[in-house]
């Protein structure tokens, strides 16, 4: 995206973001310049009611010398309306401020929101192919940073204005001084063009090296067991090491040129300020009233043209963020699933779910997951789903789970089709226990809920009996209130398994998928998972079981055996 392009992205995100509220702050400012200016052009009666001499300098001003002429106020008035406008510039300076905040806080949370939506409403197949860790990167860093630009941007459009307003009260006092102001300002603007490049490039290396650290630290922390096992922290730590010190490196480099820019920009101003006090004493012979009152303009306009410089460098080192938002924003929302219809019921499982002539192939894939493949899966059985390891088991799984979209083919519980119009709301029938049962370092009854968030107690022990781990809960101290520990660390690998199996059953789904769920276990935890299973198969539940386990395999009804993603055979 192009620097001019991404310029008009973040007018259009200040301006829909906040719903044109943006707008009160550029009016917010407008007023405050107005006042301060005011403010300021109070200065020139003030000293003219020092002496008749000062008061006659101050007669030949344009405009407010006619004013002073035609009012008599004295000292002690024009000091307490000096103090007024004062006072009400600086209540409006704060709620400006205050307000500039509580638009940037509710943008940020907005771009949070709308990205949170567009990936939990994607397609699985999209999910998959983006590394988490980028999604990840973009919420914890790069949001804020396109805050950042966005507040710059906010910040330069206010800086241009009080610039304007200080300019046309210079130059209603002295329009010569007001040009040589302007002159000078845009010819040190100009000149640090070079370092604000600078920023724009530094920005998109930010941006790389942010995305190389995110990744490095999710995979280190989900994978820190393995990790610890193979001994293998030094190799993790050299690496989060190496992106550390790539970005101090960069970060310190860009605020070494930076900060010389700026003690240019100052030796400039000082410069500045050294020719126009002689420019005005020597060359225009102005007199007290007029140096007074533009010395105090040029004290307030030199920092404005400072903070354009200082603002467009942090707008350019952090607009590439934006860049990254939109493309990743575009990106997910361009597979958006079909949100299901208010009046569309679950399809219901009584008979058998039927696949036709299924086939999947993954963006990049060198062969089909799956082939051209038709099977059945009775209602009320279980069923085993064999084959090697990347036979397409987890494919088939995931397609009779609505997480996947088959290629090509078609499914059916029993005759109704699954497809884009109720793939959701056939998918909310189905539960599935992964191989990792994970639990969240919550309570049992948090964990429990997760499944149906207004699951009642007797709901909760109705599943938790059916997944036979109701006895260990009751002999529990804490009972449901148990805090489970990190990743159910306070539990054995095949008690996560039976309260997994427990919260999949809490919604009492049509079918039940366990994907390799006793791979992990002992010979006895497998036993009683396995009893378990036929428990909840003679209550009639369907369940598609994929295991290598003899144990497993054998209490299966039926058996499916893919390999290479085609179908081997299929027999009762």
């Amino acid at each position: 995206m192009s620097r001019s392009s991404t310029f008009g992205e973040v007018v259009r995100l200040l301006w829909k973001g906040t719903e044109g509220k943006v707008g009160w702050t550029v009016l917010l400012a407008l007023v405050v310049a107005l006042t301060e200016g005011i403010s300021i052009t109070m200065l020139i009666p003030i000293v003219a009611s020092t002496s008749p001499e000062t008061a006659q300098q101050a007669a030949d001003i344009p405009l407010i010398g006619d004013l002073i002429a035609g009012a008599s106020l004295g000292l002690p008035f024009l000091l307490a309306l000096f103090i007024v406008l004062i006072c009400v510039q600086a209540a409006l300076n704060y709620l400006r401020n205050y307000y500039s905040l509580h638009l940037m806080q509710l943008l940020s949370d907005r771009l949070k929101r709308s990205l949170f939506h567009a990936v939990s409403h994607a397609e699985w197949d999209a999910i998959a192919r983006r590394r988490l860790s980028d999604v990840n990167q973009v919420f914890v860093s790069g949001i804020p940073r396109c805050m950042t630009a966005a507040n710059a941007f906010n910040m330069l459009v206010q800086a241009a204005i009080l610039i304007a307003i200080y300019v046309a009260i210079a130059a209603a006092v002295s329009w010569q001084m007001a040009l040589f102001a302007v002159l000078v300002g845009a010819a040190l603007f100009a000149a640090m063009y070079p370092l604000r490049r600078r920023a724009s490039r530094y920005g998109h290396e930010l941006t790389e090296m942010f995305q190389q650290q995110s990744r490095v630290t999710l995979d280190f922390l989900n994978g820190v067991r393995l990790a610890k096992t193979f001994v293998a922290e030094r190799h993790f730590m050299r690496s989060f090491d190496g992106h550390l010190g790539a970005i101090r490196r960069s970060t310190l480099r860009f605020y070494a040129q930076s900060s010389l820019g700026s003690l240019v920009f100052q030796i400039g101003v000082a410069v500045f300020a050294a020719s126009f006090v002689y420019l005005a004493v020597e060359v225009f012979d102005l007199g007290l009233a007029r140096i007074a009152v533009l010395l105090v303009i040029f004290a307030r306009l030199a920092p404005r043209f400072g903070v354009l410089q200082d603002q467009g460098q942090q707008y350019l080192s952090n607009a590439p963020a934006y860049a990254e938002f939109t493309a990743m924003m575009t990106y997910f929302r361009a597979d958006q699933e079909q949100q299901d219809s208010a009046d569309i019921p679950p399809p219901r499982l009584a008979r058998r779910i039927a696949l036709t002539g299924v086939s999947k192939i993954y963006e990049n894939g060198a062969q089909p997951s799956l082939d051209n493949v038709t099977v059945t899966i009775a209602a009320g059985r279980i069923t085993s789903l064999l084959g090697s390891s990347g036979s397409g088991k987890s494919t088939l799984a995931d397609i009779v789970s609505g997480l996947v979209t088959p290629t090509a083919g078609a499914m059916l519980v029993d005759e109704t089709p699954i497809d884009a119009t109720n793939r959701r709301v056939w998918r909310s029938r189905v539960a599935t226990v992964p191989q990792d049962a994970f639990l969240f370092d919550v309570s049992l009854r948090e964990n429990m809920r997760l499944a149906k968030a207004d699951a009642s107690e007797g709901e909760i022990w109705s599943a938790l009996e059916r997944a036979r781990i109701a006895a260990l809960v009751r002999s529990l101290p804490d009972g449901l209130d148990t805090e489970v520990g990190n990743r159910g660390t306070r539990f054995s690998g095949g008690e996560r398994q039976r309260f997994a199996i427990a919260r999949a059953l809490l919604p009492d789904p049509e079918i039940l998928i366990l994907d390799e769920a006793t791979s992990a276990l002992d010979a006895d935890n497998q036993r009683k998972v396995a009893e378990t299973i036929l428990a909840l198969r003679d209550g009639g539940l369907t369940i598609l079981l994929i295991a290598h386990q003899p144990l497993l395999a054998d209490i299966a009804d039926d058996r499916i055996v893919l390999e290479r993603g085609r179908l081997q055979a299929e027999r009762a």
